[in-house]
């Protein structure tokens, strides 16, 4: 296991100390290893972070010596042997969750049993368990695992009625299990394109419609809770990768519609998931009114502090950012990343916040302070992302010019002329970026202008009417690259210059 896992497992164990049958410290204390219980406090308190730390704080020696090579191997095994002793009833937080967990639990008991002695067979109680288990999990392994056990062992008992009852159940969640794994597979394999780069999307969106229509075959033919999920997941994927919100939306209603059939699985979790993923598709459709209505709904049940609260902050953010409630955006920055935790955050979320601070300060120039914002710092961030992530590094890039028109730093913005036009001619396709490809056509303009806005406003009058939202306009679907809608953006930066 990588340190970090560790940790995570063991700050898990020592939170939850007390639902347990044994508390790890317990656990943990053996006179054939005596440093181990010092190696699991010392990293779940976090004095050590690498192996490296760990291994000359604990036993004075480097990470590779054998000696600490085989300490950790045993943290390792006992963390996992813990997961055995753990109450679902307390600590899972759904209904699924327990019923997986506990189908773990049984079979495994029973494997244990049957492996002490050969001749013991499974015994009524593991297998009513089993069977009462696995009625209601949403893990197709753990029921083609049990309905297969089962079988087996009612072959052994001389009872055909229900070796047969088990075999057919076999059969049928086998074939569950190849679907539904499927739809996992392709949602996964969206899921990377997703993460590599808007370039990635526009190149495989016939893939992805290709997966939707096939995950919705599915999913009409199972009906399952998973299979309910992972089509839900690839139509929104594909909805991204085409800019078609609607079908979000039309998606996000089935999967309501399917939950309202199936409310032991409408948890709050999912209320949650829904109402952000409406939210999301409200920003690109400009539906701000019913954006802020989901956002209500997601926020009172995510739990502070959690990773999926800063990321849902982050989308809401962006939401008063769109409908112009600039103020209340302003509290929500302040709130995320004043928060004690945020610094323990991904490293890459925690940029995100930094680079919505100059359209604060371009925005609000009397709330949000001008010397928090490093522009040189902006200025290597975008070499950064440009070479990593290429989808971030227009919105730091805008970012910079909007600051920088603010602080008067037009000298430094002409000389970029000639870098600007490069970019847009080499990173810029408009057929993935089709507003950013002509927002920033506009802003070249501006630059070429010397930055004269009543001129620069006339040339772009008609560039700027395609990003409007309008029956006329086939632009107005906002890209996720804007912090602030370009339309909305373009007539705060004239609005700038004619008071210089």
């Amino acid at each position: 296991m990588e340190l970090s896992e560790i940790k995570t497992l063991t700050g898990f164990f020592a939170k939850n100390r007390y639902e347990f049958l044994s508390p790890p410290e317990v656990y943990f204390t053996d006179k054939n290893f005596p440093e181990l219980l010092r190696l699991y406090k010392e990293i779940n308190s976090g004095k050590v972070t690498t192996d490296e730390e760990a291994a000359e704080k604990v036993l004075g020696v480097s990470a590779t010596h054998s000696s600490y090579q085989k300490l950790k191997t045993e943290l390792e095994n006992r963390l996992v042997h813990l997961v055995y002793g753990l109450n679902p009833e307390k600590l899972m937080n759904s209904m699924l969750g327990r019923s997986t967990f506990r189908s773990y639990f049984y079979l495994g008991a029973a494997l244990i049993t049957r492996q002490q002695n050969t001749t013991t067979l499974i015994s009524d109680f593991f297998s009513q368990k089993l069977a009462e288990n696995i009625a209601f999990t949403n893990d197709g392994m753990m029921g083609c695992i049990a309905d297969l056990t089962l079988a087996d062992r009612m072959a052994v008992k001389n009872k055909p009625d229900e070796f047969y009852h088990y075999k057919n159940r076999f059969e049928e969640s086998f074939e569950r299990f190849k679907l539904e794994s499927e739809l996992l597979l392709m949602q996964r394999e969206l899921d990377i394109f997703q993460t590599a780069s808007n370039i990635a999307q526009y190149k495989n969106v016939t893939k992805a419609k290709k997966y939707y229509l096939r995950a919705k075959q599915i999913h009409e033919k199972l009906q399952s809770f998973s299979s309910n999920y992972h089509y839900a997941n690839i139509a929104f994927t594909y909805g991204y990768f085409a800019n078609d919100f609607e079908l979000i939306d039309e998606v996000l209603n089935e999967r309501e519609e399917f939950y309202r059939h199936h409310p032991e699985y409408f948890t709050d979790m999912q209320r949650s998931i829904l109402a952000l993923s409406r939210m999301l598709a409200c920003i690109h459709l400009r539906q701000y009114d019913k954006g802020k209505e989901e956002a209500r709904i997601f926020l009172q049940r995510l739990n502070q502090n959690s990773g999926d609260w800063l990321l849902a902050l982050e989308h809401y953010f962006i939401l008063c950012m769109h409908s112009g409630n600039y103020e209340q955006a302003l509290n929500i920055y302040f709130e995320a990343t004043h928060n004690e935790q945020f610094v323990n955050f991904n490293q890459e979320v925690r940029e995100r916040w930094h680079y919505f601070e100059p359209y604060l300060n371009f925005i609000l120039p009397d709330h949000f302070p001008k010397e928090s914002i490093n522009l040189l710092g902006f200025l290597d961030e975008i070499s950064y992302y440009t070479s990593h992530k290429e989808d971030n590094n227009i919105s730091i890039m805008v970012g910079q010019i909007i600051v920088m028109i603010e602080m008067g730093e037009f000298d430094k913005l002409t000389e970029r002329t000639k870098y600007l036009d490069n970019y847009i001619k080499q990173y810029v396709d408009k057929r993935i970026y089709p507003r950013t490809y002509i927002f920033l056509n506009m802003l070249l303009e501006l630059f070429k202008n010397n930055f004269d806005s009543e001129t620069t406003a006339k040339q772009v009058s008609n560039q700027l009417e395609q990003l409007k939202p309008g029956k006329e306009s086939k632009l107005y679907i906002v890209e996720g690259l804007e912090i602030i809608p370009y339309d909305v953006l373009w007539p705060e930066i004239i609005k700038k210059l004619k008071r210089r």
